[in-house]
């Protein structure tokens, strides 16, 4: 399916992962196409991304070769915004909503690849895959293999330092490509909730 889509916006992903996610009874509250937060003003932007948040329990976050603006800030552009506030404790009227479960979906490119996200096989002996976290935001950078204690694979293709991660715990924002996350998403999210069970086990890093 991923396929077919590899030619048009990531506003056509979203409106397939919220036919998914409501396919698999997931309550969805992403935007809709009359509500991008592109046009707000920072505070509203800030209000608003509150308020979307504070009932939620997972973010999913859609990684695109262009999703950052190179020439705005970081700390300018909404996205890390959204992560931010999903790594927090909200409180409102009296209540605290707890840090969310994020996952990190990179999308295909034009051609649909992901060589701008991940590239499979990088080692000779191991077979293991390394994520290009230097082309995402640096609050999902910071917040991937980022486990305290990570369990690592010791390879003799790897350099001191540079040993592969073991198991889908290694990043609290819990990165996988789209073509894998729509085979089974209810699998996924309950992976990236397991971590959320287990924040004290990851350094998380909450500000953009």
């Amino acid at each position: 399916m991923a396929g077919l889509l590899t030619q048009t916006t990531a506003r056509h992903y979203v409106d397939l992962l919220q036919s998914l996610l409501d396919r698999d009874d997931h309550i969805n509250k992403g935007e809709n196409d009359d509500e991008s937060l592109a046009e707000f003003k920072d505070g509203t932007i800030g209000t608003k991304l509150k308020g979307k948040i504070y009932d939620s329990s997972v973010t999913i976050v859609l990684l695109s070769p262009n999703m950052k603006d190179p020439v705005v800030a970081e700390e300018d552009q909404w996205i890390p915004w959204e992560i931010s506030w999903s790594l927090r404790e909200l409180n409102r009227e009296g209540r605290t909503s707890g840090t969310n479960a994020i996952l990190a979906v990179a999308l295909p490119d034009a051609q649909g690849k992901y060589d701008y996200a991940v590239i499979q096989g990088t080692c000779p002996q191991c077979n293991s895959t390394s994520w290009q976290t230097y082309s995402f935001f640096q609050i999902i950078a910071k917040n991937m293999f980022n486990r305290k204690e990570p369990r690592l694979f010791a390879c003799a293709g790897h350099s001191v330092g540079t040993s592969p991660h073991l198991g889908n715990d290694h990043s609290y924002i819990y990165p996988m490509k789209w073509d894998d996350f729509v085979q089974n998403i209810s699998t996924h999210i309950d992976i990236a909730c397991a971590m959320q069970n287990d924040l004290d086990s990851y350094e998380l890093v909450k500000v953009p």
